[in-house]
């Protein structure tokens, strides 16, 4: 029998999209899964309805809103798989995805991660959970998103969970670190598919932006090496100031700049805790390599 896997799905406020969400990880064509909510303290009646829809379901309901990796980091203890597949609620799995990534990360030995491809879609007429892969594609990365994923859980044991003051952004960034730290790899694999909504809710994308940005500075600081990590500081100011105004936020970045710059600085070199020069080599080199199928064959379908 397949060992069980855990699809663990976030929601805070998006209780429709979250419903679309668990029927397609039900309908999976993988035969030995979990289904597990963690509500990130919702205000809206996401938990009624999810209740309602889905009893046999577990649902976790977290008093207040932790962000994305914390709830995540707390929902791991409640995932009884031996790796947990990481669902976006506002994503709808093809129907092969959670069966796909599982034989690409039992394929490949020392796989920590596996992720995959996202389609956004505006109508769910753009939606097809049933049709034929398009490209069964793998190759190794160095990086990997969270809401389309699967974990080995074992690896939590080595990397550690993703940083718990994190509310949004980089979190992704700060796991392949630790995750090449310690010898593990990430695949991507393209036969691994979520259609994601393009979002109509408002949302401070100032706010989500600048987030990204110092937890950006927060993991390099924390992780890199002596070196890499004077460097990145020195160059943040400059490089982000960049980019804050490419996107159009920068008055609203330079506002944050300089109490988010040293706080960042501080907290990460109270945390520091470095990876290897070859560890961050490896991160830093790891094009798109192609991996060859366990009949060592490289596979396109289109």
């Amino acid at each position: 029998m397949n060992p069980l896997i855990s699809i663990q799905i976030l929601n805070w406020n998006r209780a429709d999209d979250t419903q679309r969400a668990i029927r397609s990880a039900m309908k999976q064509t993988y035969d030995n899964l979990e289904i597990v909510v963690i509500d990130n303290g919702s205000t809206d009646h996401s938990v009624k309805l999810t209740k309602e829809n889905f009893p046999q379901i577990k649902i976790i309901e977290l008093e207040k809103n932790y962000g994305c990796p914390g709830g995540r980091n707390m929902g791991i203890q409640y995932c009884n798989g031996e790796y947990i597949f990481y669902l976006d609620n506002d994503g709808i799995l093809h129907k092969d995805a959670v069966k796909n990534a599982y034989e690409s990360i039992t394929a490949f030995p020392g796989t920590g991660i596996v992720t995959g491809v996202v389609y956004e879609f505006s109508s769910p007429s753009e939606i097809n959970p049933n049709c034929a892969i398009r490209s069964n594609v793998k190759y190794f990365y160095n990086d990997f998103q969270g809401g389309i994923c699967m974990h080995d859980k074992k690896i939590y044991a080595k990397t550690g969970l993703y940083p718990a003051h994190f509310i949004y952004g980089a979190e992704e960034y700060y796991m392949s670190l630790k995750v090449f730290e310690n010898d593990f790899s990430i695949i991507k694999d393209e036969s691994v598919i979520l259609w994601h909504k393009q979002s109509n809710i408002a949302r401070n994308r100032s706010q989500e932006l600048t987030s990204r940005f110092f937890n950006k500075l927060y993991t390099c600081i924390t992780l890199y090496p002596n070196i890499n990590a004077i460097q990145f500081a020195i160059y943040f100011v400059p490089v982000y100031i960049k980019h804050a105004y490419n996107h159009g936020i920068l008055l609203y970045f330079l506002k944050k700049l300089p109490r988010a710059y040293l706080r960042n600085i501080w907290l990460a070199l109270k945390n520091r805790n470095p990876i290897s020069k070859t560890a961050y080599k490896r991160f830093h080199s790891n094009e798109r390599v192609y991996v060859k199928q366990p009949d060592n064959k490289l596979t396109f379908s289109f």
